[in-house]
């Protein structure tokens, strides 16, 4: 069973093709220039030393994302282990984006999150 196609459909049909062609190759052009390519976000222990002025923000709560692991250690209820699950779950995945991911390193729960939340902080 062959398709007629109407000559108005056969210009319509075409000219998709050729936008779709066209868009593509512009896409796969934006892709070969650096400035279009998502940029590798570094983990917190790639960040320069000087990247804050301290580990504090101006409330004094503690940012998790550049604390040291003897600054989490001194979080209520943050013992040496769990301070090093932070640090290693971080340069793992990358900086915490909300003070909710913390819930995501193993020993962390929401009791534990309510405890500490109101000193800690991502920047």
């Amino acid at each position: 069973m062959k398709i007629q196609l109407s000559k108005k459909m056969k210009i319509i049909t075409f000219s998709a093709v050729a936008v779709a062609a066209l868009a593509l190759g512009l896409f796969l052009e934006c892709c070969d220039k650096k400035e279009f390519m998502v940029k590798d976000i570094p983990t917190p222990s790639e960040l320069p030393e000087d990247t804050y002025d301290s580990h504090y923000d101006n409330e004094g709560r503690l940012d998790i994302n550049v604390a040291t692991k003897e600054e989490l250690d001194e979080l209520d209820g943050i013992g040496e282990k769990l301070a090093g699950r932070i640090i290693e779950y971080r340069d793992t995945h990358g900086a915490f984006m909300a003070i909710e991911e913390l819930t995501l390193v193993s020993g962390i729960g929401e009791s534990l999150m309510e405890d500490i939340m109101d000193e800690i902080c991502v920047r």
